[in-house]
């Protein structure tokens, strides 16, 4: 007769492979947790950096919406400035009347009072010389 094979025998407790095993799911679970610190410590400094870097594109925005302000007003002030000034029609005016003006032959003061100083003083020869030289005279002013 054949013997039934024999049967698997029952493990009992074994404290030694149970503390093995333990320990290296405690060693396991050590390294996770170093890992999951590091990882944490990394997302921390990431997110320091990326405030620092937030907090520098805000003042950068600021800085340029300021600078955009300037613009404006300063745009808004030439345009005022420019209101003001004489438009084409207006030069067109004026350089008519200019023209019709011309004010290149206008006299001085000055040339007035010399031709004033010399008709005199042609009268006054007049008187001293007689009539001829001081038609001589006129001819020569």
């Amino acid at each position: 007769m054949a013997t039934p094979p024999p049967a698997p025998e029952q493990q009992a407790f074994d404290p030694a492979r149970m503390y093995v095993w333990l320990k290296a799911l405690e060693s396991k679970v050590n390294n996770l947790v170093r890992e999951v610190d590091v990882i944490k410590n990394d997302l921390v400094k990431k997110q320091n950096q990326i405030k620092k870097d937030l907090k520098t594109a805000s003042d950068d925005v600021m800085e340029l919406k300021h600078s955009q302000e300037q613009s404006v007003q300063r745009m808004d002030m030439i345009i005022k400035e420019l209101k003001q000034t004489a438009g084409v029609e207006e030069v067109m005016t004026l350089r008519k009347y200019v023209d019709l003006w011309n004010p290149m032959t206008f006299v001085t003061q000055r040339d007035l009072e010399r031709v004033v100083d010399a008709r005199l003083a042609l009268l006054k020869k007049k008187d001293q010389i007689g009539g001829d030289v001081a038609a001589e005279i006129k001819k020569n002013i």
